[in-house]
């Protein structure tokens, strides 16, 4: 069979049409995750983040953190523990979104809160997200989990 243009053409646009088909296939099925799922209405409070981050830096105590048996153990600032301190924690994985997990800011007398970490692993940045009575504060402290 003599191969003239017009069959090499039609071959040819078979052959990207198939490809175009196959790339698309994969595209849709490819897993992206955000760092956020509510990004834009986060991107707008950004300002008052950064003005929860300068008092929480600013305090004479930081927050700290402590690897335990499996356990992570924050001390919160002692200075502060007069008040009621209420909050979000949030456990964020830096690679895997799914692996993220939330924990309500629960201290006890000491101003001591524990959470449970066996069976997780990889690099995580704690997010804690605390307020008093009279001001809003907001840390990042990052590390890794073996």
């Amino acid at each position: 069979m003599k191969w003239n243009w017009g069959t090499k053409l039609v071959l040819w646009m078979g052959a990207f049409m198939t490809l175009i088909i196959v790339f698309t296939a994969l595209m849709m099925n490819e897993d992206i995750s955000l760092v956020e799922k509510d990004y834009y209405p986060k991107g707008q409070a950004h300002q008052e983040l950064i003005d929860k981050k300068h008092k929480a830096e600013n305090l004479a105590d930081q927050i700290r953190l402590r690897k335990n048996n499996g356990r992570i153990e924050l001390q919160f600032p002692v200075d502060i523990l007069k008040e009621a301190i209420s909050g979000e924690l949030q456990l964020y994985h830096v690679e895997d979104d799914k692996q993220d997990q939330y924990f309500a800011v629960d201290l006890d007398d000491s101003g001591m809160m524990a959470i449970d970490v066996l069976g997780l692993s990889g690099r995580y940045t704690l997010k804690i997200d605390w307020e008093t009575a009279s001001d809003k504060y907001y840390t990042e402290l990052k590390g890794s989990l073996p």
